[in-house]
C-alpha cells in the first residue's frame, strides 16, 4: 500500500450521519450508534482499537464508553488505514485540509509568519 493511501483523512460530519465502523478524530472506533426517538439525542459507543494486541483489543471493546451529542451537532472524525466505514466522501462531510500533517522537523512555526 502506498504512503498516500496510509495518510489519515480528518473530516467533520453532522452527528445524524454517524455510522457503526467510523473512527473519531482521536482514534476511537464507533461500535454502535443509537438515536433517541424522543429528542434526537445521539449516543455512540466507542473504544480504542489495538490491532497489535488482540487481548487488549478485546478488553478495550468490553470497556467501551458512550459519547452523547445532539442531532445536528458536528462531530470530528477521521479515516485511518483500519477504519471500517469512511464517511469522508459523503456530500455533508467537510474534509479538513491541513496540508502535510504531521509537520516534519524541518517545518517551522515562524515560516508562516
Amino acid at each position: 500500500m502506498s504512503t498516500e493511501a496510509m495518510k489519515p483523512i480528518f473530516y467533520r460530519l453532522p452527528a445524524d450521519l454517524l455510522e457503526d465502523g467510523m473512527s473519531t478524530d482521536d482514534g476511537q472506533d464507533i461500535l454502535e450508534v443509537v438515536r433517541s426517538p424522543e429528542d434526537g439525542t445521539i449516543f455512540y459507543l466507542v473504544f480504542t482499537p489495538r490491532s497489535d494486541d488482540p487481548a487488549q483489543h478485546e478488553s478495550n471493546q468490553t470497556d467501551a464508553e458512550w459519547r452523547i451529542t445532539k442531532s445536528g451537532a458536528i462531530v470530528d472524525l477521521a479515516r485511518f488505514s483500519d477504519t471500517g466505514t469512511d464517511g469522508s466522501h459523503l456530500p455533508e462531510a467537510v474534509v479538513l485540509d491541513w496540508g502535510d500533517f504531521p509537520p516534519t522537523a524541518d517545518d517551522s512555526l515562524d515560516a508562516a509568519a
